[in-house]
């Protein structure tokens, strides 16, 4: 308006003037907050100069040349400054639903839970002694998201686009404590002492939820159906209790939807996106985690610790025909696991309910598993069996890619077996090829024999003794359950054999089989070893 020569060109200039002198003063002002803020933490600026010689102009005056302010370079796109609203939007939702979501936490455990533990009604005889069946972890949950995860989230209002630091932050970090500063001054980040010391992988607690969730679900369908309603009448909650306790499952599938969202926002506003993108992955894996250990939760009749197998990597329904001595059953509907460690054949009960269960009905060591990746050139079909055993299991997946999915990543995990297998074999020519690890014990001189070959080529190599020298062994002090991919559960009283140590805390170690689970390999954290 001011270059095309507007009619209140005059009160245009002037009402620029006000803005910008109210601006520089302001910014005087913060300079020297930010100079007193500088000394007590004892650091300084290489050059103090006053900030409103960086970030603006001079004020306009009747002299100064025409600012120009249709050039496109003192303008905001229209797409960027709605994208940017829309991002402020959703960082409002965010805030808002969390804070919903604590005082949904907050109720649960201060009515249904309080009742169940303290309240003076009679508790029916099969919820006596239940609650951590029936609410889980569901306090640990509302600590962490009550006195931390919340306060950490209003910490990022005023800096949406670093919130996914705050994800990271609480996802990422494993083992050891991790120092984290992080403060806000003038949309620039400087080191204010927010200090948050990271101990363990706080959005795990929702794996474990899940893992306890159909077991909760069953107990209440089962005894206390009529207790819980009574006691939602008394206290005129709006959440039964089924309500209630889903509400963490929920939360945790409704983080990684607003984080897309506001990644894609971001992107939109020409801002960086490195931290969300960060966010958005990992908080994409933690629900994929608690589907899995609520599918894993469902599982009957499996006599071994399912948290020994290693990593669930993959599970599907298939069509199996199975085959023993020649004779080849009808097919019947699977639900399959796919452990690091053992293969898990299941059937699924209650078909079609809302709550349904699984029954263990075979299994597979991968220590022995063989596979044959074609059958008949059918392209949905291939065949799983143990060495040494007769029995053979034809799966029909439900579309190519699937069956791909499954044939690859088994002939990955038989391939990665067979490796660890040749390290320990062969332990220096092993140390050569990782190189810079500094192996801390010897490994065992013990050489199995190779595995005889299949027709497809996809075999594990038979384990190696598990006898050990006791002096090559070290105790588990702790129990440790395993989260990422390369790790593995151990727990208190085991022996494992220590491969190797990196400089994170973590120990490469062996666990020998046993009556309960196969032979093993992963990383551990070294504090739960007895080393010395």
């Amino acid at each position: 308006m001011l270059a095309k020569g507007h009619a209140h060109r005059a009160e245009l200039r002037r009402c620029v003037s006000a803005v910008d002198k109210r601006y520089r003063d302001f910014t005087v002002r913060m300079g020297q907050y930010r100079h007193l803020l500088e000394a007590a933490l004892g650091s300084s600026s290489q050059d103090n100069k006053d900030l409103e010689l960086e970030l603006i102009p001079n004020s306009l005056s009747d002299s100064d040349p025409e600012v120009n302010l249709s050039d496109p370079s003192h303008q905001v796109s229209d797409e960027k400054r709605r994208s940017a609203r829309k991002k402020e939007y959703i960082m409002a939702e965010l805030l808002q639903t969390e804070r919903v979501y604590v005082r949904d936490l907050q109720e649960c455990i201060e009515t249904y839970l309080w009742e169940m533990t303290s309240g003076s009604e009679d508790i029916p005889p099969g919820l006596a002694n239940k609650d951590d069946t029936v609410f889980g972890n569901i306090q640990d949950i509302y600590e962490f998201h009550n006195s931390i995860f919340l306060k950490e989230l209003e910490n990022y209002e005023q800096l949406p686009e670093d919130v996914g630091h705050c994800f990271v932050t609480w996802v990422n970090n494993q083992y050891n404590s991790t120092l984290t500063l992080v403060a806000l001054f003038l949309n620039v980040k400087v080191n204010l002492c927010v200090v948050l010391f990271v101990q363990a992988d706080k959005f795990h607690m929702y794996v474990t939820y899940c893992r306890n969730k159909p077991d909760s679900s069953l107990l209440i369908q089962q005894h206390g159906v009529g207790f819980f309603e009574e006691v939602q009448r008394r206290h005129g909650l709006a959440n039964s209790i089924s309500s209630a306790l889903i509400k963490p499952v929920q939360r945790i599938t409704k983080y990684q939807l607003l984080l897309k969202d506001f990644l894609k926002y971001t992107s939109k506003a020409g801002l960086d996106c490195e931290e969300i993108e960060k966010a958005v992955e990992l908080m994409s894996l933690v629900p994929k985690r608690c589907n899995d250990m609520m599918n894993l939760g469902r599982l009957q009749g499996y006599e071994g610790k399912l948290t020994s197998q290693g990593k669930l990597l993959q599970q599907e329904t298939f069509c199996v025909w199975e085959q023993d001595g020649g004779v080849l059953s009808r097919s019947k509907e699977r639900r399959v696991f796919l452990f690091e460690q053992v293969v898990i054949f299941s059937e699924l009960l209650r078909k079609g309910s809302n709550n349904p269960g699984y029954q263990f009905k075979n299994s597979i060591k991968v220590s022995y598993l063989a596979m044959q990746d074609s059958v008949d050139g059918d392209p949905c079909k291939f065949v799983l069996w143990s060495r040494g055993s007769a029995e053979r299991f034809t799966l029909q997946a439900s579309s190519a890619s699937i069956k791909m999915t499954w044939v690859e990543t088994i002939a990955a995990l038989l391939d990665a077996q067979n490796n660890f297998l040749s390290a320990l074999q062969s332990p220096i020519e092993y140390q050569r090829k990782e190189g810079g690890i500094s192996v801390t014990r010897p490994l065992s001189s013990g050489r199995p024999p190779s595995a005889p070959p299949t027709p497809n080529g996809h075999a594990a190599q038979p384990p190696p003794d598990s006898e050990q020298d006791d002096q090559e062994l070290v105790l588990v002090l702790q129990d440790f359950v395993a989260v990422r991919e390369d790790e593995i559960s151990v727990f208190r009283g085991e022996k494992v054999q220590i491969l190797s140590s990196n400089q994170q805390g973590q120990s490469l170690v062996y666990r020998p089989a046993n009556s309960e689970s196969p032979a093993a390999e992963g990383w551990v954290p070294r504090s739960v070893l007895k080393t010395h």
